[in-house]
């Protein structure tokens, strides 16, 4: 008997009751949208919603475009940075690697432009 207890606590609770809506085709489309930026099928994102679980975070399509820019200068920053390491522990002349240098500067300061974009677009 004991045994049943517990397969019965470790069961999902069964979903018996349906709700029935009716949208229109945009408004259909908009929250299968959403639902999609939110990772989730529609009908897990409408349960979200409507209980208003914190669980819901959609992230603006501009946020991940910036986001993918800034791994990808990140990435550069990263290989640049290994070279100016490598040339420095060979012993090479770090003056003939300035161009690289002044690449890395640019960088650097392109990705935290992004960033103070990102925080912006965040905040609004």
């Amino acid at each position: 008997m004991n045994k049943q207890k517990q397969n019965s606590c470790c069961k999902k609770k069964a979903k018996e009751a349906r709700i029935q809506i009716r949208v229109t085709t945009k408004e259909k489309e908009l929250l299968q949208s959403k639902a999609q930026a939110c990772e989730m099928s529609l009908g897990k994102f409408l349960i979200a919603a409507g209980l208003n679980d914190e669980s819901i975070k959609v992230i603006p399509e501009l946020n991940k475009s910036l986001y993918v820019e800034l791994c990808r200068q990140g990435n550069n920053l990263n290989q640049l940075a290994r070279l100016q390491n490598t040339l420095a522990a060979s012993g090479q002349d770090p003056e003939l690697y300035s161009d690289d240098r002044a690449i890395l500067e640019n960088l650097c300061s392109l990705i935290n432009q992004v960033l103070t974009e990102l925080k912006k677009v965040n905040s609004d």
